[in-house]
């Protein structure tokens, strides 16, 4: 694929007289406004062509892989890189408020991670020599401790950061405390130094800093607002406090110059075919930064501008979307988030789920760039394990935020792990409403607050399954039912998806455009493993629901997971990336589904009566050819819910054995619209897992030929 690519400069808003100011201070300590052009790290895996940035948030072990150093994790860490090159680099641990540790001579391993592969298997690591760490619980204590350890009696919380051009500023309470703080490296005397200039705010008790271990200073309290530089010369252990106006980060946090000025311009690619097409939006995979554009989550602002992210933790604003995608501009908004796996626009403010935290981004001074990243909810705890995904982000009626954390290897005693998590419009409450999620990748919300989900097959979930949540409800992983009693069933899914057709799910979407064909109403799946998109086929009889999925004729770029329909032209927008078990070819997509016309030849609903199944097709049908039973074949199967791997095909007639019964159609009569086709069964009823072929014309001569796989969970009475 090519495109033809126009890189331009947008306008960047200019500052007020403080940023003006301290960004020349900046720059007379040697530090640029432009991002580095040396790579972050010495690998040389993709992942480290890239430019994160100043900041990467990330799990962080601070050492060196395979050296004699106990582990020293921040599961919540920000790898803050100081200065030009790789003088020097700060992880600070938005848990503990701490340093945990500094260095020089590079910036971090990421060569065992996601950030460098499609199945990392490790956190990051130091990559450079190790100058000072703090391995202590808290980064500050209060003087009644006495000095004898950092943890003391302190409150903290964490509230973001700013970036004003390459700096950061950290911005957090302690014991009810504001702190506005921002590192820096220097050179004294010879020696590697790292000062820390801190702005207290508020009347306060004389605090304790922790500077490295078993290193603590005294802040003393009072009650105006004051600004610290701490000196630490790790070599010496020399550690300086002094009152000083010189650099007061909180006036850093206006907003400060752009560090991504370029923005990349490409001509898509218009699909051709009815009733839809996919239609590819560019993707800037050459871009002045690296940056790895492996697409995990988009959104849109209401003037139709979209918002996607990236793997690798950026965030990029998508403009130019139009009918014929002339001129798709990309800029980039945000960099460094810790695998942004979500994303979700209120009132065109971006949301983005990571894996530490529901964060929301500002843009403070009009520059088409993010330059404060607030913390909105941190409540749930980070594993460090590899997998210990945070997944999709959507939104409710009354505002309320809902995602999805991981359970596959998350310990169960980790809060708010394995399940769905909903969290309070304004960001103060997170509560588990459903439990049993293995590594349910994507869900949705829809327009009446419906909710789904769908897990992968694995352990403890023998196929692929789109869930129907209900809250309280338990969806089979039995390492997160979080019960006692351990359940010995779960809550069936709207349907079972066999590997074959899809081994590893995305997110649904509702349709709900006047302008995507007949379909408004009903419920879209992604499949991520297979990159392909299926209609569902849903009912409700009495409290049940069921369905099943029947695949759209469409061919994709990669493994799609995150869609959303568009809020002007009312078409289906998907993205998704090559990766972990994926079939997808490119690294990333965003394409879009079109509809350009005409009749859809697939079936549209599906219901279960006594002794029939009766599907109703978008299109009419030949009367000959949908009448002939011989132009269709059931097979039914069940699986076996276990803690082994996925399940095998077991024959509804004869559980123990492997297998799939035929089922005997009496009768094919088509209704009198020529729309509805009703298949007479001699036995039908519940079960797990049921494949419904056929072969059929449509009245204009036109073949009709496709698959459902459906399930049935109860009959009608």
């Amino acid at each position: 694929m090519s495109y033809a690519v126009k890189v331009t400069m947008r306008r960047i808003a200019k500052g007020g007289g403080v940023g003006v100011l301290t960004f020349a201070w900046f720059l007379t300590c040697g530090l640029s406004s432009a991002p580095a052009a040396d790579p972050i790290a010495r690998g040389t895996g993709r992942g480290y062509r890239m430019n994160y940035g100043p900041v990467l948030g990330y799990t962080i072990n601070c050492r060196n892989f395979g050296d004699s150093r106990p582990d020293n994790l921040a599961l919540k860490g920000l790898a803050i890189r100081l200065g030009e090159s790789n003088r020097a680099t700060v992880c600070f641990d938005t848990e503990s408020l701490r340093y945990v540790a500094g260095w020089s001579g590079g910036f971090l391993d990421i060569s065992r991670t996601h950030l460098d592969s499609a199945k990392g298997s490790h956190e990051a690591f130091v990559d450079g020599e190790i100058r000072f760490t703090a391995t202590t619980t808290n980064g500050w204590s209060e003087a009644e401790d006495g000095g004898s350890s950092a943890q003391g009696n302190a409150r903290f919380r964490w509230k973001g950061y700013y970036r004003h051009g390459l700096n950061v500023i950290l911005n957090y309470e302690v014991a009810g405390i504001e702190v506005w703080e921002t590192p820096l490296h220097k050179i004294i005397s010879n020696e590697w130094a790292i000062v820390r200039s801190i702005r207290l705010a508020g009347n306060r008790p004389d605090l304790r800093l922790l500077v490295a271990d078993s290193l603590n200073v005294a802040l003393e309290g009072g009650e105006t607002s004051d600004v610290f530089q701490v000196t630490f010369v790790p070599e010496t252990r020399r550690v300086t406090v002094r009152k000083s106006d010189e650099l007061d980060p909180r006036q850093l946090c206006r907003g400060g110059p752009a560090l991504w000025p370029e923005t990349p311009t490409l001509r898509g690619r218009l699909g051709q075919g009815a009733p839809y097409t996919v239609d590819t939006l560019p993707i800037p995979e050459q871009n002045p930064w690296g940056s790895w554009m492996r697409l995990v989550a988009l959104d849109f602002f209401s003037d139709g501008r979209a918002a996607v992210s990236t793997w690798s933790g950026d965030v990029w604003i998508v403009s130019g979307i139009d009918e014929s995608l002339g001129k798709v501009q990309w800029n980039r908004f945000a960099t460094g988030l810790f695998e942004p796996l979500g994303l979700r626009i209120v009132d065109d403010t971006v949301y983005a789920l990571c894996r530490d935290q529901l964060a929301r981004l500002h843009d403070l001074n009009s520059d088409g760039e993010a330059d404060w990243i607030e913390s909105f909810n941190r409540d749930a705890p980070v594993g460090p394990s590899y997998h210990a995904f945070a997944f999709e982000l959507q939104t409710d009626r009354a505002g309320n935020f809902y995602y999805v954390r991981c359970g596959q290897r998350v310990d169960p005693n980790l809060p708010l792990q394995g399940g769905l998590v909903k969290v309070s419009k304004d960001g103060r409450k997170s509560e588990l409403i459903a439990t049993g999620l293995r590594a349910a990748n994507g869900l949705c919300v829809g327009p009446n607050d419906e909710i789904t989900c769908a897990d992968n097959q694995g352990n403890w979930i023998p196929a692929s399954r789109i869930n129907w949540v209900r809250e309280g409800g338990f969806y089979g992983y039995v390492p997160h039912a979080r019960r006692d009693p351990v359940p010995t069933e779960a809550d069936p899914p709207l349907c079972w998806l066999p590997i074959q057709i899809d081994n590893s799910s995305g997110s649904q979407v509702w349709v709900t455009s006047d302008r995507w064909g007949p379909l408004k109403s009903h419920l879209l799946h992604t499949s991520y493993g297979k990159g392909t998109l299926f209609l569902v086929l849903r009912e409700q009889i009495g409290d049940v629901v069921q369905g099943g999925v029947v695949q759209f004729p469409l061919r994709f770029d990669s493994g799609i997971m995150r869609a959303r329909f568009h809020p002007r032209d009312g078409q289906l927008y998907v993205a998704g990336l090559k990766g972990w078990q994926t079939a997808g070819a490119r690294d990333g997509a965003l394409q879009r589904v079109r509809y350009t016309g005409g009749p859809v030849r697939m079936p549209v609903a599906l219901h279960i009566r006594r002794n029939a199944i009766d599907i109703t097709f978008g299109c009419e049908l030949d009367q000959a050819s949908a009448g002939d039973t011989q132009n269709y074949a059931l097979e039914r199967w069940n699986y076996l819910w276990s803690e082994k791997y996925g399940s095998p095909e077991f024959k509804a007639s004869q559980p123990g054995e492997q297998g799939r019964d035929k089922m005997e159609i009496t009768t094919a009569t088509l209704s009198p619209d020529s729309k509805t086709v009703s298949l007479n069964i001699s036995d039908l009823k519940p079960v797990m897992q049921m494949r419904i072929q056929f072969r059929l014309q449509s009245k204009d001569g036109a073949p009709v030929r496709q698959e459902i796989y459906h399930t049935v969970n109860a009959l009608p009475l």
